[in-house]
C-alpha cells in the first residue's frame, strides 16, 4: 500500500488541471505546478527552475520517507526455497 501511495503521488503531483477545474472559481488557488506553468509561461527562467527543483525535492523526500517507513514496518523473515533448506 505504502509504495502504491508512492506511484500516485509522484504521478498526481504536478497534475494542475485537477486544481483549476475543482478549485477556487477567482483563481486563487495556487499550487507549485501552476506556479510552474505560470513562470515558464513569463519566460521567468530563474522562477520556474526554482519550482521545478522544489517540486523535485519534495516529491523525493516524499518517497523516500515512504520507503524508509516501508522497511520499518516489514520486519518479517524472507520465506525462501533454495538449496539446503
Amino acid at each position: 500500500m505504502l509504495v502504491a501511495f508512492s506511484l500516485n503521488f509522484v504521478a498526481n503531483f504536478g497534475v494542475f488541471p485537477t486544481v483549476e477545474l475543482v478549485g477556487d472559481p477567482t483563481g486563487t488557488t495556487h499550487v507549485l505546478a501552476v506556479a510552474a506553468y505560470d513562470a515558464f509561461s513569463d519566460n521567468n527562467w530563474p522562477q520556474a527552475t526554482a519550482i521545478a527543483l522544489t517540486m523535485g525535492i519534495l516529491e523525493l523526500i516524499v518517497v523516500a520517507f515512504v520507503l524508509w517507513l516501508r522497511t520499518r514496518l516489514s520486519r518479517t523473515s524472507v520465506v525462501g526455497g533454495g538449496k539446503g533448506v
